[in-house]
């Protein structure tokens, strides 16, 4: 147990506790008088005690963290922020400002027209259209649609083969005329007739004029589902020339010759099924006559001739007959141009020679008077409904013209383009006074036609 020092401080009455035990030898400073904090004796375990780390601790108080030295880094990092989003906006100050093209904005000149029945045009087929008249081409195309129908016995059937030919003239420049029944003839001999009269143009220098049409067996029988061949006309036989040089190809095989007993079908179901095969065939022709519209061409659907044929019945398994049914539609094309100006001189609009567009076209209906040939007649037609000229502003040459050029300038460059209403100008950077010396850093936008009514 170790000794309690503060008591042997205190003096007392009566023999000490802490008196020198019996048998040892008493140091001669051993009295009260002279004892004080002193004259104490420390054990080694005392020792031990002042050595502990609770001693270094009284004598070396802990002082409080430097506050500064603890800010430091947290100042250091702020100022790495500030000048990385400062370098951010300078960047974004010098997209803006630097690298933004010069635009120029303008609205083109128009005129809107409301067509009525009184609104006559007349078409000439591209080949024969004098400059400054509406020309008009034709694109000719074949569809074919079948269905099975119920079959309801049996028939004896006699059918005739039938496919297209094309007839080449060799022979001079001047158009050749096949009557009606034209006989051509296979190297074989097989014949087949022309169901009405052929015009087969003359040839154009080298190239031989052709016609396509249709063509039909001389007599029933399967023999006549030839193969791609080449015809002679028999009936030109007394002129050897012509002979050789009028001739026809086919490129498909003849098809539908038959001499036998095949399925039959009711009459009012054999037409109520190719009545419904026609009106899918003449929604197919309506949709390809609409594709053909493009910024360069305009067609109107109601101007379209579909003719159709039947073709041979064949036999499906089980019985069954399948119908087949085939149109040939006739789309008449006008050039976009051509149309526009002819557009704007019946509305009155004053264009002169410049070059105008039309807007809106795809709300107005024609109708054909009469029924010419497509591609050989002139073709007359109203239109009704209502549509902008626009005139046309030519984007390239109006950057060109500002390239380099002080912004004082800017008025009467655009005033030298008479198919400008309107035009705005935004040069970037802000303070420069001029236009880029490079045409393709000009940025022209057209405003929407309708926006320009």
């Amino acid at each position: 147990m170790a000794d309690d020092y503060f008591k042997d401080i205190l003096p007392k009455s009566g023999p000490s506790r802490g008196a020198t035990p019996a048998g040892v030898p008493q140091s001669s400073s051993s009295s009260s008088a002279e004892r004080s904090i002193r004259n104490i004796t420390v054990s080694p375990r005392n020792k031990q005690r002042v050595g502990s780390s609770d001693m270094r601790e009284m004598r070396e108080p802990s002082s409080p963290p430097d506050s500064s030295m603890s800010a430091r880094p947290l100042g250091k990092r702020m100022w790495i922020w500030i000048i990385a989003i400062v370098s951010v906006l300078v960047l974004v100050i010098i997209a803006i400002f630097f690298f933004r093209s010069t635009t120029v904005t303008v609205t083109p000149r128009s005129h809107a027209v409301v067509f009525d029945s009184t609104s006559n045009f007349v078409a000439y087929p591209i080949a024969e259209a004098a400059t400054g008249t509406l020309p008009y081409s034709v694109s000719a195309s074949d569809l074919e649609d079948s269905a099975v129908v119920k079959s309801e016995g049996k028939e004896h059937a006699e059918e005739k083969a039938s496919g297209t030919i094309e007839v080449f003239n060799e022979y001079g420049t001047a158009s050749i005329r096949l009557i009606k029944n034209t006989r051509f003839a296979t190297e074989s001999g097989l014949v087949f007739r022309v169901p009405a009269t052929v015009v087969v143009p003359g040839k154009k220098g080298t190239k031989p004029g052709s016609v396509t049409v249709t063509v039909f067996a001389d007599q029933a029988g399967s023999e006549y589902n030839v193969g791609p061949s080449r015809f002679t006309l028999p009936g030109l036989k007394t002129t050897p020339d012509m002979y050789a040089k009028v001739y026809a190809r086919s490129y498909a095989p003849m098809t539908g010759g038959f001499i036998g007993d095949r399925p039959a079908v009711a009459p009012a179901t054999l037409e109520s099924a190719r009545a419904e095969i026609r009106g899918r065939l003449e929604s197919k022709a309506r949709d390809t006559a609409n594709s053909l519209a493009s910024a360069t061409s305009i067609v109107f659907p109601e101007l379209v001739r579909i003719s159709y044929e039947s073709l041979p019945i064949t036999s499906e398994a089980g019985g069954d007959v399948r119908l087949h049914e085939k149109a040939h539609v006739e789309v008449p094309v006008f050039p976009a141009g051509s149309l526009a100006q002819a557009v704007a001189f019946a509305a009155g609009a004053n264009v002169g020679s410049e070059s105008v567009a039309l807007s809106g076209m795809n709300k107005v209906k024609a109708t054909a008077k009469g029924a010419p040939a497509l591609g050989k007649d002139t073709l007359a037609f109203t239109l009704n409904g209502a549509a902008i000229i626009v005139w046309n502003v030519d984007s390239e040459a109006l950057a060109q013209a500002l390239a380099g050029r002080d912004n004082s300038a800017f008025q009467g460059i655009v005033n030298g383009f008479p198919g400008i209403q309107e035009a705005r100008a935004r040069i970037e950077p802000f303070w420069k006074g001029s236009f880029p010396t490079t045409s393709s850093d000009i940025k022209i936008e057209l405003v929407p036609v309708e926006s320009a009514k």
